[in-house]
């Protein structure tokens, strides 16, 4: 297919760590929001280093995208 078969808002994205819930040391949770649902997409690395990463990729870019609809808002706010 060369369509996605989901788009992920930055607005409603979120991630968390979850070894136990996915059996895996290195397992990650994404949450998002589609039509008003709470959807899941449970993911997983053999390196922790790039799971981190993933993790650390889409907390820097929600930061960003309130940065950017907030624009007088501290980092602390």
């Amino acid at each position: 297919a060369k369509e996605p078969k989901a788009v992920i808002k930055v607005d409603t994205i979120n991630a968390c760590f979850q070894p136990d819930k996915i059996g895996n040391p290195n397992g990650l949770q994404i949450t998002y929001l589609k039509d008003n649902v709470t959807r899941n997409i449970f993911v997983y690395h053999d390196s922790s280093r790039e799971i981190v990463e993933w993790f650390n990729s889409i907390r820097a870019a929600q930061l960003h995208y309130l940065k950017v609809a907030f624009p007088g808002a501290t980092d602390a706010e």
